[in-house]
């Protein structure tokens, strides 16, 4: 009888331990290296900004973070890993409208559901898309693409299948009455139309915005909603005719569903740090990159309206991935 009362008591002190041991283990984090996953190649917005996370983490906690590149199928190959990894804390993605927006809506068997498989901590920042051509066209204006492309075939590449550049594409080939072909090119979309592969890229600012300014592209239109001073002579698709081309693609940080909460508490306390320092900030600017100060609570909040925005017009746009 005495031995049948002492089993709650050292349930209860088994469990006291491993909740304590829990805590101190958050307390320590990190306590060694931690991966940064980019479920893209190099190169791209996410690859630009993981690498920029990675860096002004490892300052802020004195331990090193470290980007691994782990592209493929328009992001899901990273980002499911990442959904199956250890809730340790050493295990960080860099999410991204694609893989987690709109992808899931596209393909049943992505192998994760975006919001249940992930611990969303702290938003990184929002890009929109350019539509940039390579000089060797000899188009500089959106009147002059639309009237070439009614006259012969003519290809867009973008980040990849089911991204926001696809989605767009679609829509301006309906709203615009062409037929431009989509070359779905992950994290390889600029290096696509700079060696004169593909005419055409729709694809993120950040990747496209050097070689704008340096001529190497043509910039045709931008899917923000006015002139953005970064790039001041680059007209947006709303004041060419074209209000519907407005659309913008957010990277956050985020992690294995079960992270602990003071992990990620101290991760969004950093990050949120880190996008509101002046030199961060003054890059943004120049890269016309947008940022929002979130909680935990408000990351989760405003992905939620994203993916009840995209989802429903990535499947309206029929497509299919299997």
């Amino acid at each position: 009888m005495r031995e049948e009362t002492l089993h709650p008591i050292k349930a209860a002190v088994a469990l006291a331990a491993v909740l304590l041991l829990a805590s101190a283990r958050a307390e320590e984090w990190p306590a060694k290296p931690v991966r940064v996953v980019v479920a893209f190649g190099a190169g791209g917005s996410a690859d630009i900004l993981g690498r920029l996370v990675a860096a002004a983490l490892s300052e802020e906690f004195h331990q090193r973070f470290y980007v691994e590149n782990r592209p493929g199928n328009s992001g899901s190959i990273g980002s499911a890993m990442v959904a199956r990894a250890e809730p340790d804390g050493y295990t960080l993605l860099i999410g991204g409208s694609g893989p987690h927006l709109t992808g899931p809506a596209i393909n049943p068997n992505i192998g994760y559901d975006p919001m249940r498989d992930f611990t969303h901590i702290a938003m990184i920042a929002g890009d929109t898309y350019a539509l940039a051509a390579n000089p060797a066209l000899g188009v500089r204006t959106l009147d002059q693409l639309i009237a070439l492309a009614r006259e012969k075939p003519l290809a867009a590449a973008s980040p990849g299948p089911g991204s926001l550049g696809h989605l767009l594409l679609l829509q301006f080939n309906r709203l615009a009455k062409v037929d431009i072909q989509h070359i779905p090119a992950a994290g390889g979309a600029v290096t696509d139309v700079l060696g004169n592969h593909v005419p055409l890229a729709l694809t993120t600012v950040l990747t496209v915005g050097e070689h704008l300014r340096s001529g190497a592209l043509v910039g045709i239109a931008l899917t923000s909603p006015a002139r953005n001073p970064a790039f001041p002579d680059i007209p947006t698709f709303a004041e060419l005719g074209y209000p519907a081309m407005r659309g913008s693609t957010w990277f956050w940080l985020t992690a294995p569903r079960g992270l602990p909460p003071e992990v990620v508490e101290k991760l969004n306390g950093a990050m949120r740090r880190i996008v509101k320092a002046p030199r961060v900030q003054a890059y943004f600017a120049r890269q016309a990159l947008m940022t929002m100060d979130l909680d935990v609570a408000g990351v989760n909040r405003f992905l939620a309206d994203e993916l009840a925005h995209w989802a429903p017009l990535a499947k309206q746009a029929g497509l299919r991935v299997q």
